[in-house]
């Protein structure tokens, strides 16, 4: 049988060189990658995935770590884009993936360290960012590799992290909604302990600044959903536009006004660009953040960690968003 160092040999590199090429290791030049695939395929040389995983002390599978579960997770379609933008980068190298969730926070903790030392699985993705997560901290207590979606609270220097620049994202947004004449604007969101949401609620209150206009916040829970919106519209009987932190939230929003106060004309913007805004009446624009490209980009933050056998070294990818007009 042909092995890894046999193609090594033959291509006149060292044997750590030629498993990087045939890995496509962005650490081996194009041209070195080419020649030892090139070598590899007129050898029949098979890569032994097992011989690699055990060789360098890992597995072939990647923990998915959802946020703590509230119940609406399912009917999240961001979600869903990440995992399938994940699989993308993941799939051709034979790298799977398995999902960990939990009902509360210690549930979820509990399943990864059910993961990590009976399953051995010694790389995770993190599909959230929130204040103080006790999550977060033991991934770096066990020094597995991990990357996070969604800037951190602390340390972002220190974090292998992808995120959107979401301040910019919500300052564009509101600017667009000023664009269109409104002049009170509302940002509804529902937690000041994730950080893309109070990103967004900054950009949001930069925009106003600027314009010197005015905008008012709008903290929404499931609990007093309805109560909270009909409050807010008595109170701010000239607010004609509300952007919200998800277009699921834009879409319960609408739902909302429309219900307890149909006289009024509000106009709702979102962020993901998902079905909720294009099936809405009328129809929600919205900022299109790319799930399935900062899916790739947290995977490959991940490979990376695999490729040089490190934790290191703590990079951040952003991504571009896109405003999406329709009304």
């Amino acid at each position: 049988m042909v092995t890894i160092r046999d193609v090594a040999k033959c291509a006149g590199v060292s044997a750590s060189t030629a498993s990087r090429a045939m890995r496509n290791s962005s650490l081996i030049s194009l041209a070195t990658r080419e020649k030892v695939q090139l070598i590899a395929a007129k050898m029949n040389y098979v890569p032994n995935f097992t011989a690699h995983n055990l060789a360098t002390n890992a597995n072939n599978t990647v923990g998915i770590v959802f946020p703590v579960d509230k119940g609406d997770l399912y009917q999240n379609p961001f979600y869903t884009e990440l995992i399938e933008g994940i699989n993308q980068e993941l799939n051709p190298r034979h790298i799977f993936i398995t999902v960990v969730m939990g009902s509360t926070v210690k549930e979820l903790k509990n399943n990864i360290q059910v993961m990590i030392e009976n399953s051995k699985i010694q790389q995770f993705i993190l599909l959230y960012s929130v204040e103080n997560d006790p999550i977060l901290k033991y991934l770096q207590q066990r020094k597995v590799k991990y990357a996070m979606i969604g800037k951190p609270y602390a340390s972002p220097n220190s974090i292998p992290y992808v995120d959107n620049d979401n301040i910019n994202a919500g300052l564009d947004a509101t600017e667009y909604l000023i664009s269109k004449g409104h002049r009170h604007l509302g940002y509804a969101f529902t937690s000041r302990c994730q950080l893309v949401q109070t990103d967004r609620l900054r950009g949001f209150h930069e925009a106003i600044r600027r314009s010197a206009l005015d905008g008012y916040d709008l903290e929404l829970s499931s609990k007093s959903f309805d109560a909270k919106i009909k409050e807010f519209l008595q109170c701010r009987p000239d607010v004609s536009a509300i952007l919200a932190s998800d277009d699921i939230l834009a879409f319960q929003v609408q739902k909302a006004v429309q219900r307890i106060a149909p006289e009024r004309q509000i106009e709702l913007m979102g962020f993901n660009d998902s079905l909720f805004a294009k099936f809405a009446e009328p129809k929600i624009s919205t900022v299109q953040i790319y799930p399935k490209r900062l899916g790739n980009a947290a995977a490959q933050l991940i490979i990376r960690q695999l490729e040089q056998d490190s934790n290191e070294p703590f990079e951040k990818m952003i991504v571009p968003y896109k405003i999406i007009e329709r009304n």
